[in-house]
């Protein structure tokens, strides 16, 4: 082999390998995250499930989440999801905004009020809105994925609409309940 071809054979081998050891940062990585909730609210203690799947560029991740939530009603959020975390190694701390429908998933009855021979009941619930803000800490491993705590302030609103028919007249009459529940959020997941 001739010097000047073997001079740039070992140029070039060495600048792949100089541009193969340095890290890309602003590739675009797919990330699922999937968490088991603790919601604390006024009214009671509940749990919940969440998994947001989506892409991260540098510092921001943004995707698709799906949850079943068991606070007062049942109901599974549909939501956006963006985070942004803060520094560089593998552990870092992160800020996250969600927000989305809330889809009932809530028992509807069909049922006497008081007792089994006065009047029927029906009850309807209907979508609402879920929202989801807080900060949190991911602790990286050395493979890809790390455990993902967080904590937030967590808001879902449903609508019922219940249905009677009084016993005094027959008439058909309508309640409507809105149901507006606020409540913090205690997230433990897995980030891979």
């Amino acid at each position: 082999m001739k010097p000047k071809y073997f001079l740039l054979l070992v140029l070039i081998l060495n600048g792949s390998m100089i541009t193969s050891g340095q890290k890309k940062e602003n590739v675009c990585k797919f990330h699922s995250i999937n968490s088991v909730l603790l919601l604390n609210g006024e009214e009671e203690i509940s749990a919940g499930l969440q998994s947001v799947n989506g892409f991260q560029k540098g510092n921001w991740f943004a995707g698709i989440g799906l949850g079943l939530d068991y606070y007062i009603h049942r109901s599974v959020p549909l939501f956006a999801d963006i985070r942004h975390e803060f520094g560089k190694g593998k552990n870092k701390f992160f800020a996250y905004a969600e927000g989305g429908i809330n889809l009932e998933w809530a028992e509807e009855f069909n049922e006497p009020i008081f007792f089994p021979w006065e009047s029927v009941s029906n009850s309807e619930f209907h979508n609402g809105v879920y929202t989801d803000f807080g900060v949190g800490y991911r602790v990286g491993m050395k493979r890809p994925g790390g455990l993902v705590l967080s904590l937030g302030h967590s808001y879902k609103t449903l609508k019922e609409i219940v249905t009677y028919q009084d016993w005094r007249t027959q008439e058909w009459l309508s309640d409507v309940y809105r149901y507006k529940l606020g409540r913090i959020s205690l997230k433990v997941g897995w980030q891979f």
